[in-house]
């Protein structure tokens, strides 16, 4: 599989874009710096009425100078229409036809459609919406972001949290989450057959990466919501070849894996492999601790690595 050196979104015209969907922005004042164009952000938890997000028009970064959350064109799409579909929607509208077709040889030796599991639907049981709750999440906010389906009681992905998973803006393959306490495999990927591209041949968050010079390596998907910006899951506790030669293309590579044996055992074959070709840091954390268990102030600090490096 051939890897770009950039990601379509760097190709979108994100004024084109705004003056299709009729979103008011300026492009001087003193909310805006050259190079970039202002709007409100559409981010929840934020009640900027003066244009303070920016929008990078030279690399798709996005960035909101009052609450601080930044992220890409899509993530900010996504927030903006309140819904993954609708942005996705935009943004291959806004793709050029030459890159699509590019894209499209990529994935020609594999299917060339998923289908997400029939029992699949955007409404959440009560159990579900109990268990992202209590994990300190935002549902909506989740389900934006994220395009969270939920499965019923029957099914091979019976009471599961369905996590679709992207590449290049296409539907390449899900993950699942299982809700049960006792669950004996928490964390369930659709098969190679059924994926254009694995979930093991991907760093889950790619797509919605803001800065290219730096990223946080993480284990599961819940680690990498909690801690937002620039952070990807390898979707498990090993690390593929793949996923290695991915994380070669930033300049540093923060690695907070769980704390127990197996994580620390592979966040050090991350830093082994990776320390001739870039920077790595490694993150230990206690034995029974993982970064979806730590309190605000520790993922601040995680956070405020990413943002200046140390």
């Amino acid at each position: 599989m051939k890897h770009k050196s950039k990601n379509n979104l760097e190709y979108v015209d994100i004024q084109a874009i705004l003056d299709d969907l009729n979103i008011p922005y300026t492009t001087r004042g003193k909310n805006v710096s050259q190079g970039w164009v202002g709007t409100q952000c559409p981010f929840p938890g934020c009640d900027d009425n003066s244009n303070h997000l920016g929008l990078n028009l030279d690399s798709p970064v996005v960035s909101c100078f009052s609450c601080g959350r930044s992220g890409n064109y899509l993530s900010y799409l996504a927030a903006k229409l309140n819904s993954w579909n609708k942005a996705l929607e935009v943004i291959k509208k806004h793709t050029p036809r030459e890159l699509k077709k590019q894209h499209l040889r990529i994935e020609k030796s594999r299917i060339n459609q998923v289908t997400l599991p029939p029992e699949a639907t955007k409404t959440p049981s009560k159990y579900q919406k109990q268990y992202i709750k209590g994990r300190g999440y935002d549902l909506k906010e989740l389900e934006i972001l994220y395009d969270f389906y939920y499965c019923g009681p029957i099914g091979d992905w019976k009471n599961r949290i369905i996590i679709p998973v992207y590449y290049h803006n296409k539907l390449v393959t899900f993950s699942s989450i299982d809700i049960a306490d006792n669950s004996k495999l928490r964390y369930k990927h659709e098969s190679k057959e059924r994926s254009i591209i694995h979930c093991r041949e991907l760093l889950y968050g790619m797509e919605q990466i803001a800065n290219k010079s730096i990223v946080m390596v993480v284990e599961g998907f819940f680690d990498k919501a909690r801690i937002v910006q620039n952070c990807v899951s390898t979707m498990g506790t090993l690390v593929t070849e793949t996923q290695l030669q991915l994380l070669t293309k930033f300049k540093k590579v923060i690695t907070v894996f769980d704390g127990d044996s197996a994580g620390r055992k592979n966040s050090k074959k991350i830093a082994d492999n990776l320390s001739v070709f870039t920077e790595v840091e490694r993150v230990l954390l206690p034995k029974e601790k993982d970064p979806d268990s730590l309190g605000c102030q520790d993922i601040k600090e995680l956070q405020n690595m990413i943002k200046t490096g140390f």
